[in-house]
């Protein structure tokens, strides 16, 4: 199978930082594109006069140039150089973090998706779904899921 544009998916929580970073050293990425998707979950507080975003459109567009910075930091921390030769950096702010990846995977015509996961077992992950499942279930491409490494 022939990658041209690879998603990573790009999580803040620092756990699932090595698994993408192992996976990212051993990847062949000639002739690769790479994008780091990040998106911020938009959610909605309800009063009894007023409904309000959270994060509001003002608020995500001023900080998105600090998100952009801070995704970029992580991606070089964690894979190699040759990824950078043809790499572009995009956030996101959205109801639904992996219907907006997904969207973006079919607006650049991705072949293949990268996502971390916790791999919840148990009570816990029988009766909550996962990012990884939600983008398995939508994804026009490939998803590849890395899981954690055992300690």
């Amino acid at each position: 199978m022939k990658v041209n544009k690879i998603i990573i998916a790009m999580p803040t929580e620092e756990d699932f930082m090595p698994s993408i970073s192992h996976w990212g050293h051993d990847f062949n990425w000639n002739k690769c594109e790479a994008h780091f998707v990040h998106v911020v979950r938009k959610d909605f507080e309800v009063s009894e006069m007023t409904v309000v975003q959270i994060p509001d459109t003002k608020t995500f567009e001023q900080h998105k140039p600090s998100y952009i910075d801070f995704f970029k930091k992580k991606a070089h921390e964690m894979m190699p150089k040759k990824v950078f030769e043809n790499a572009h950096f995009e956030v996101f702010c959205d109801q639904s973090p992996a219907e907006r990846i997904v969207k973006y995977a079919k607006e650049i015509d991705a072949d293949m998706i990268v996502v971390a996961t916790r791999h919840k077992k148990g009570i816990v992950g029988f009766f909550t779904s996962s990012f990884a499942d939600r983008m398995l279930e939508l994804s026009p491409a490939d998803v590849l899921v890395l899981r954690p490494k055992k300690m």
